[in-house]
């Protein structure tokens, strides 16, 4: 039997299409809201004071550009396996990677002045590996120097977690933050492996002697800053 219809041709047609369309938008809207309450949905956020580290490899560039693809990853899981290690032996946490560095924070279980001492033990720890690494693998099999640079600073930042792709991130924010990227900059320009900040370096119970300091520029900050070299130079001395 022949099915009756309320509506012409014509008109069934067009709101056949309109019902299709806003379906369609429903569904695309649906969507969005998922996403965006993915997106933001975050914890409460905590303030704490916290030691924050950056670690870039340095001339990372060129060693894209001489090796492999496959070499280049065999280094950076080599590279990232041994620091995460390293970090977390230290009581430290990677908050971030890049392609070629990482941050993390320390002080998520103790008091601010342990968290920089177990920093620079973590930041001494990478140079020492990397030396390891170097000797046996990676001047060995491909003939390549790898070398980082480690900014280190404390301060006050505000952490928590933001759900992202069905997954926990843990956040860490602030102006330290800042400040300890910067210097991990500045290990280049001042030819040394290991910077921290005067700031964090006063916190020490038993800070290490006779290491040289310095007044820098930083972008962002008034005035110089007065930092301490506890690294090595690029040329090994």
């Amino acid at each position: 039997m022949k099915q009756l219809s309320l509506f012409t041709p014509s008109i069934s047609q067009s709101l056949q299409l309109d019902f299709k369309r806003r379906l369609k938008k429903s569904h695309r809207s649906s969507a969005q809201d998922t996403y965006q309450r993915d997106l933001w949905t975050q914890d409460k956020e905590e303030e704490r004071e916290m030691a924050l580290f950056f670690l870039d490899i340095r001339n990372f560039t060129p060693l894209v550009e001489k090796h492999m693809a496959h070499d280049v990853i065999y280094i950076i899981r080599k590279l990232f396996s041994t620091f995460q290690t390293i970090i977390r032996s230290n009581h430290g946490q990677i908050i971030e990677t890049s392609g070629d560095g990482f941050y993390a924070a320390f002080g998520f279980d103790r008091p601010v002045k342990s968290a920089v001492a177990s920093a620079i033990k973590a930041g001494k720890a990478i140079l020492e590996s990397l030396e390891g690494l170097n000797e046996n693998v990676f001047i060995k099999k491909l003939n390549h120097r790898i070398d980082v640079g480690i900014g280190l600073h404390a301060g006050r930042v505000a952490t928590g977690t933001i759900h992202l792709n069905g997954k926990d991130h843990l956040i860490v924010m602030g102006y330290p933050v800042n400040i300890a990227a910067r210097l991990e900059a500045a290990t280049k320009e001042l030819n040394n492996s290991l910077i921290i900040s005067a700031s964090a370096f006063e916190m020490l119970n038993d800070p290490p002697t006779g290491q040289p300091t310095a007044e820098i520029s930083l972008k962002g900050v008034a005035g110089p800053f007065r930092i301490h070299l506890l690294g090595k130079s690029y040329n090994g001395n």
